[in-house]
């Protein structure tokens, strides 16, 4: 078998055969001596998880809600199993596929994209970090035909324990205006343990300059609140508000 960081002609040299002959025992799916696996089984997963996914999917695909992918349904799974081993995106990704429940069309691989992969996020442990959980973001500017001026939208969605979705059109993209619209939201709706914002100014509060504790995290600390960042740059690491930004985008 080709281990990690060894090359064909690296193995062909040390058994003394030829790179073809590595090349053909490598497509094989089975071994003369039974080792391997059979095509269409799984080394590290289970039909059992198999059919869990694809309960979690009908279920939300039945109650018609909004967030179909696989993070959201990753983290059904982890809150219905906590006390067993989470299976990978890419795991939840190919069973949908596989069984036909696929809600949007799969986007074309860009350069950089498997830089999730080597993220490794701790789905569990973000899971655990409190039972109320919450993602804001800004949905970007946007323009109303026959305005000049944008318009600025702030969005917010409770992903664990409650399932709401809230969006306001504010004065602008500032960390007073995403205060207020939650200072308000809050004294309705229970404040939550967490809230998963990304990298930007608007919420970190740091320019180019010293870093500093910037208004919106004062805010959020001072109520007793856990910041979780996404990972810079790369907004899909918050697929909670995106997925719920990219419905309301499709809608508008």
């Amino acid at each position: 078998m080709k281990r990690q960081g060894v090359g064909l002609n690296e193995i062909a040299r040390r058994l003394s055969i030829r790179k073809a002959t590595v090349s053909a025992w490598l497509k094989r799916d089975t071994y003369e001596d039974g080792r391997g696996w059979q095509k269409g089984t799984y080394r590290t997963h289970t039909k059992e998880e198999e059919k869990r996914i694809v309960a979690l999917k009908k279920y939300r695909i039945e109650k018609k809600m909004y967030f179909l992918g696989s993070p959201h349904i990753q983290m059904d799974y982890a809150k219905q199993f906590p006390e067993e081993e989470l299976p990978s995106v890419w795991f939840f990704d190919k069973v949908v596929r596989d069984a036909g429940l696929q809600t949007h069309e799969p986007k074309k691989r860009k350069k950089g994209q498997d830089i999730v992969k080597r993220l490794r996020f701790p789905i569990k442990s973000i899971v655990r970090l409190g039972r109320i959980q919450q993602a804001a973001d800004f949905i970007g500017k946007k323009f109303i035909a026959g305005r000049s001026e944008p318009i600025s939208i702030f969005s917010t969605s409770y992903y664990q324990w409650l399932p709401l979705y809230q969006i306001w059109r504010t004065m602008s993209e500032s960390a007073i205006c995403a205060i207020e619209q939650l200072s308000l939201l809050w004294q309705i709706i229970p404040i939550p343990d967490v809230i998963r914002v990304d990298n930007g100014m608007t919420f970190r509060g740091t320019g180019a300059g010293v870093a500093h504790v910037g208004m919106f995290l004062k805010f959020l600390l001072n109520l007793g609140i856990t910041p979780l960042f996404s990972s810079p740059y790369q907004s899909y690491t918050n697929p909670h508000i995106e997925g719920h930004n990219r419905t309301f985008t499709e809608k508008l």
